[in-house]
């Protein structure tokens, strides 16, 4: 009898971003480890994701681990051969015979987080080749827009891309507009002019986006979950920075262009000068 793969599990709490940045370190630690079968815990509809792409074989709720008892994180971890955590604790807890390694998944350096995640766990990345989550498909879609951020600070002004859409449109160009909970709650795109024949990406889960966003023409999106998502699927991709450390959380991809605003100020970005990205991802 043939004995049962044996689990890893990756620990790491965050956005949609924080997780999708993770793939890289996940693509060379399968590398590194093939002996084990790795799952994630953290939030369990980002990693949803990762599961869906066979990044991992299996996503959870890091709060499922019952990291704050020690009861019960010992049962909880018990299963896993080797843990890989964002939490210090996991080490204080984890049983006997568990291979523990901590990492923090704060930057040192201004260079790109996987990369400084990857050296902190002594693994070789394959950079950028790891940041996919699937092969490019036929561009048959959109544009698609993603003009929300989980910061308001983040998002360039609703007057520039009512602006870039209008410049889309006259090319004849077909938009569909991101719709996140956060937008929703704040200022929901679906009531702003946009031009007539403008879809909306609306109510979908991470997984159900990423299906969407596979065949999309181009992506512009600010510094956001969306932006990393398209990203990693290959769709060329340009996203807006403001402030931030784009050098180390700017989405990764061979295919991803990052416009950082004029003295940091989003709306001293043009919708022009957008425009201009877009035309060189759609050409690719």
């Amino acid at each position: 009898m043939t004995d049962a793969p044996r689990r890893g599990l990756v620990l790491r709490r965050g956005g949609l971003g924080d997780t999708l940045l993770l793939v890289p370190v996940l693509r060379a630690l399968a590398r590194a480890r093939p002996d084990l079968r790795f799952e994630l815990a953290g939030v369990r509809e980002f990693g949803a994701v990762l599961a869906a792409h066979d990044v991992v074989v299996a996503a959870h709720s890091s709060e499922d681990l019952a990291l704050w008892s020690a009861t019960m994180a010992p049962l909880r971890l018990r299963p896993f051969a080797f843990v890989c955590s964002d939490d210090p604790v996991v080490a204080t807890f984890a049983p006997a015979g568990t291979v523990v390694q901590i990492y923090d998944p704060r930057p040192a350096r201004d260079e790109p987080l996987p990369l400084q995640l990857a050296a902190q766990l002594g693994l070789e990345l394959q950079w950028p080749q790891d940041a996919w989550l699937a092969r490019r498909q036929p561009p048959a879609g959109p544009t698609v827009l993603a003009p929300g951020s989980g910061a308001r600070s983040k998002c360039w002004p609703r007057t520039h891309w009512l602006t870039l859409a209008t410049l889309l449109a006259a090319r004849g160009e077909r938009c569909a507009i991101v719709v996140g909970p956060t937008e929703q709650e704040h200022d929901d795109p679906r009531r702003w002019p946009w031009p007539e024949e403008t879809t909306f990406l609306a109510g979908l889960s991470p997984v159900e986006l990423a299906q969407r966003l596979a065949t999309a023409r181009a992506f512009v999106g600010n510094d956001s979950g969306p932006s990393h998502l398209a990203a990693l699927l290959e769709v060329p991709t340009v996203v807006l920075f403001g402030g931030g450390q784009p050098a180390v959380y700017a989405p990764v991809g061979l295919h991803v262009e990052v416009l950082l605003a004029p003295d940091r100020e989003l709306q001293a970005l043009l919708p022009a000068v957008v425009l201009g990205a877009w035309q060189r991802a759609a050409r690719r």
